[in-house]
């Protein structure tokens, strides 16, 4: 029988009706409640679900939520010689997207608690990839990080920093449209330097994507060409863009459907390495959060989750 962990975080819409409503779909179930109280908490949570013998881990929030959880779960399974992947999937990974930016559920392919409950009782699941970044974090120290959806140096970061800064009054949608708008007005383009395997880049760029997923920004479908179990980062580069620009294809990401610009260019690949070839401060949103500053190496590791789909 399943054994199922729902990791909440607080501070999301109708967190009590979600509450409920998760204690009356489940009421049968072996299931606990584990409630962030802190920023962070969700990188330590995990490891007392493990160890209570909990089976299922549901993320109940947004990405950022979810990106924690991910982090805590690996983490939780860290050896001498880097982690346990088998032991990590075999825990399998649902979402209850109840956040400001649910992206990575899209491609999963079910929303709702009784999609969700039907998985978990068919026990239809996949293993996925996950992303690990080596980078520098807040305090230009040395770091590093696992992430599941997508991330991104460049104006995504900015974007991040002046959306904290907003109060929660407005949707999620609404605010990172009033971030995305006051940041552009503000924001300098850099020059970066990207080395991968098959290639190398430099140039200038309003954001430079490296996705495990399709989408990011809450539905812009940023990255069409990705696939989520392939061990390859889809790579969008948003190069030279004006604002105006910006409007003309937006429409055309929030169908996922690849921009036909001079500007904008797709590839792939399974490790990436991006660095500042202008001396200007190069940041990093990983999953909908600022996390720090380039360099950062991204490494795509092949089917290392195991998600409910």
């Amino acid at each position: 029988m399943p054994k199922i962990a729902f990791f909440i975080n607080p501070t999301i819409r109708h967190f009590k009706k979600i509450e409920i409503d998760i204690q009356h779909h489940f009421l049968n179930q072996d299931y606990k409640f584990f409630i962030s109280e802190y920023s962070g908490h969700f990188l330590t949570l995990p490891k007392r679900a493990v160890e209570e013998g909990f089976t299922h881990f549901i993320a109940v929030g947004g990405d950022g939520t979810l990106n924690e959880i991910v982090n805590g779960l690996i983490e939780a399974f860290r050896t001498e010689n880097g982690y346990d992947w088998e032991r990590i999937s075999q825990i399998k990974i649902g979402i209850l997207p109840s956040g400001s930016g649910n992206d990575f559920i899209k491609n999963l392919g079910y929303t709702t608690i009784d999609e969700l409950q039907s998985l978990i009782a068919k026990d239809s699941s996949a293993l996925v990839d996950v992303g690990f970044a080596e980078f520098l974090n807040r305090e230009k120290q040395k770091a590093e990080r696992f992430f599941i959806n997508v991330s991104d140096v460049g104006i995504g970061g900015e974007v991040v920093i002046s959306k904290e800064r907003l109060p929660l009054v407005f949707p999620g949608d609404v605010n990172y449209f009033i971030a995305i708008i006051s940041t552009f007005l503000m924001y300098k383009k850099k020059t970066i330097k990207v080395t991968a395997k098959d290639f190398t880049w430099q140039g200038k760029v309003l954001n430079y994507v490296v996705a495990n997923a399709k989408y990011f920004g809450n539905a812009i479908g940023i990255a069409p060409h990705a696939e989520i179990s392939d061990g390859e980062f889809a790579i969008t580069n948003v190069g030279d863009i004006s604002l105006l620009d910006y409007f003309r294809n937006i429409g055309t990401a929030k169908k996922c459907k690849k921009i036909n610009h001079p500007q904008v260019s797709y590839t792939s690949a399974q490790e990436v390495f991006i660095e500042n070839a202008d001396g200007l401060a190069l940041t990093i949103d990983m999953d909908g959060e600022f996390i720090g500053y380039a360099p950062v190496k991204f490494t795509c590791l092949q089917e290392k989750l195991r998600f409910l789909k």
